[in-house]
C-alpha cells in the first residue's frame, strides 16, 4: 500500500540570526493510510517544521515531500505557494496547539469555515453532529473567548474534521490543557480520527498521547 505521505532525503533550515540552523537532513518517514504516529522530542527538535511541511506552509530546501490519495499524487516539493494551499484545504485538517480559532465567528460558522472554502456544505449535518459528539451541541452560538481551553480545543478538532480529510495534523493539541481535559479531548481526537480512517500525525510532549500512537518517530535524538 502506498504511503499517505511521504518524505525522502528531505532538509530544512532557518537563519536564526546569522547562523543557519539545519532542522532536517537528508529525512526520510513514511506515514500509511489509517496510520497513527507521534512525533516526539525536545523542544527545537523540529515537530512543528515537520507538521508544517506536510501542510505545505514551509516548504522543503531539498528532498522529496509527496501526500497520496485516492491513487493521485500531490508532490508538495514542486508546487507553489497556491498549489500547495488547494492541496492543505482538501487533503490537511490541522488542530493548532493554540486553537486559532476565528474569534469573530461562532463555533459553528468556525467548523463551517472549511467545509465553504472546500464547497463542502453537505458536509454540514455530519459537522453538527461530531459537535454534538464533542459534548458542544449547546455551544454553537457561543464566540471563542465565552468558551473554556477545553471547550476551543473540541471545536479546533470539529473544525479540522469538518470536511473530513485524509490527513489530521495535531500540533500539541493537548499542550495548553490540565490532565483532565488533555484525556478527554483526547479520546475525542482519536475516536473520531479512527472512525473516519484518517492518518494523524501528531507531534507531542506527553507520554499519555504518545502512548496511544500506532507508532512513534523520536526527532532530535
Amino acid at each position: 500500500m502506498s504511503a499517505a505521505i511521504s518524505l525522502k532525503g528531505v532538509s530544512k533550515g532557518f537563519l536564526d540570526g546569522e547562523r543557519y540552523r539545519e532542522v532536517f537532513v537528508d529525512f526520510d518517514l513514511a506515514v500509511a493510510p489509517g496510520e497513527i504516529v507521534a512525533v516526539c522530542g525536545p523542544s527545537g527538535s523540529g515537530k512543528s517544521t515537520l507538521l508544517n511541511l506536510v501542510a505545505g506552509l514551509l516548504v522543503v530546501d531539498g528532498g522529496l515531500l509527496n501526500l497520496r490519495h485516492g491513487g493521485v499524487d500531490y508532490p508538495l516539493h514542486t508546487l507553489d505557494e497556491a498549489a500547495r494551499g488547494a492541496v492543505r484545504r482538501r487533503l490537511v485538517g490541522y488542530v493548532f496547539q493554540f486553537f486559532n480559532l476565528i474569534p469573530t465567528l461562532n463555533v459553528l460558522e468556525n467548523v463551517r469555515f472549511p467545509l465553504a472554502l472546500n464547497d463542502r456544505d453537505d458536509l454540514l449535518p455530519q459537522a453538527r453532529e461530531r459537535l454534538a459528539t464533542l459534548g458542544l451541541a449547546d455551544r454553537l452560538d457561543a464566540f471563542p473567548d465565552q468558551l473554556s481551553g477545553g471547550e476551543r480545543q473540541r471545536v479546533a478538532i470539529a473544525r479540522a474534521l469538518a470536511h473530513e480529510p485524509p490527513i489530521v495534523l495535531a500540533d500539541e493539541p493537548t499542550g495548553n490543557l490540565d490532565a483532565g481535559n488533555s484525556e478527554q479531548v483526547a479520546d475525542m481526537l482519536w475516536s473520531e480520527v479512527e472512525r473516519l480512517g484518517c492518518v494523524l500525525l501528531v507531534a507531542t510532549h506527553s507520554e499519555a498521547i504518545a502512548e496511544r500512537a500506532h507508532r512513534v518517530v523520536e526527532l532530535g535524538r
